[in-house]
């Protein structure tokens, strides 16, 4: 029977592209599909998106939901605590989306709603209208401390509306048990679903002008969308590149359209810059990665059975290179210097490579999303 699914997502990449499989697999099942989340996010990752979703437009973006948390509180958001962090997306967020989340979904009338672990607002909005919902995570689980304390502030929330909490019916995870944290503990019923490398519904091949030593084992340079300046990209892409690799290297949000002062960097004998272009075009391409430690990038790279040099840069990165670190398929660096020496550590010993495709070939067991999708909606089966 067709239903209609509603996802529920901070307006983020990091935060929908894990969605992504999800959506594609209930649309391909012959399910509505509609995702919820800020107006100012539409044109960002619209075509990141199966063409069948339908998007549902409501809240502000994360800086405006996040300094509106600051100025309640006090608290620095660039450096929060858990206590921020359920301020910024159990209270602002809601807050600020709460009216408009509510009337949208009220005219869409979902049968179903499925929300990452950041969001709040899709689990009222299934409270609301008396619906179920799913958690679906975007990597390995957020630890007690902070989904306790987006939960605490979030009730709040619901007092004001005359809701209560639901429990969600049960938590959708594409994280690799090798990532995990062993102390997770989980409250919910877990479903695990295989993780995919982000990838756009129709997808043109990716052709890059060769290097000038195309024998050289290549490097892919990815510091995510939002912590790519310019200054720590050039400094990554100069540390890899003395390590006597190829490299081709990502252009984070502050650098896909380029102004007077911020210039894209230009191509050399050894190093090709790209725009936003999906993980799965490019890591097919690569023998090694270098990222900042995005949940995103980390499990598509061990999908795709490649070891990794991460240089942490701010929000989860540091518990995710930690994991990765602790899995043996990746190097956690603290600083540029770090680099080159790692690079020539994960290509002089096989260790790394082969624990990353150890780790590729239980990925690859997991349940495919349409699985996942064909349980949830039809539990009964």
């Amino acid at each position: 029977m067709s239903m209609k699914l509603l996802f529920s997502a901070t307006p983020a990449f990091g935060h929908i592209l894990p969605l992504v499989p999800l959506m594609r697999a209930a649309a391909g099942a012959g399910h509505s599909v509609g995702l919820l989340s800020s107006a100012g996010f539409r044109a960002a990752v619209g075509e990141e998106l199966p063409p069948e979703v339908e998007f549902l437009a409501a809240g502000v973006m994360p800086e405006v939901f996040s300094a509106d948390a600051g100025r309640r509180t006090g608290a620095d958001v660039f450096h929060p605590t858990p206590s921020t962090i359920g301020e910024i997306f159990g209270g602002s967020r809601v807050d600020l989306a709460v009216e408009e989340s509510i009337e949208q979904a009220t005219a869409w009338a979902p049968d179903l709603v499925v929300a990452e672990p950041f969001d709040a607002v899709g689990p009222l909005v299934a409270a609301r209208l008396g619906v179920g919902w799913h958690k679906a995570g975007i990597g390995p689980a957020l630890p007690a401390v902070i989904t306790d304390e987006i939960e605490r502030v979030a009730s709040a929330r619901y007092d004001r509306l005359g809701l209560r909490p639901v429990a969600a019916s049960s938590y959708l995870d594409p994280c690799p048990p090798q990532l995990q944290d062993p102390d997770w503990s989980p409250v919910t019923p877990v479903r695990a679903v295989r993780p995919q490398a982000h990838r756009r519904p129709e997808d043109a091949a990716l052709d890059l002008p060769g290097f000038g030593e195309p024998g050289k084992p290549t490097a892919l340079v990815t510091l995510g969308t939002i912590f790519s300046d310019p200054d720590t990209l050039s400094a990554v892409v100069a540390a890899v590149t003395e390590a006597g690799v190829n490299v081709i290297a990502t252009l984070g949000s502050s650098l896909r359209h380029p102004t007077a002062s911020t210039t894209a960097p230009t191509d050399s004998a050894h190093v090709r810059y790209v725009p936003f272009v999906p993980l799965d075009q490019l890591l097919g391409k690569a023998d090694l990665v270098v990222g900042a430690g995005g949940v995103g990038t980390v499990v598509a790279t061990l999908a795709h059975g490649l070891p990794m040099v991460l240089w942490p840069q701010g929000a989860d990165q540091p518990i995710n290179a930690a994991r990765a670190a602790a899995s043996g398929a990746s190097i956690t660096v603290d600083s540029a210097a770090g680099i080159t020496p790692a690079v020539a550590e994960l290509l002089g010993h096989d260790a790394y490579r082969d624990r990353a495709q150890d780790i590729a070939a239980d990925i690859a067991k997991l349940p495919p999303a349409a699985k996942v999708i064909a349980e949830i909606t039809n539990p009964q089966s």
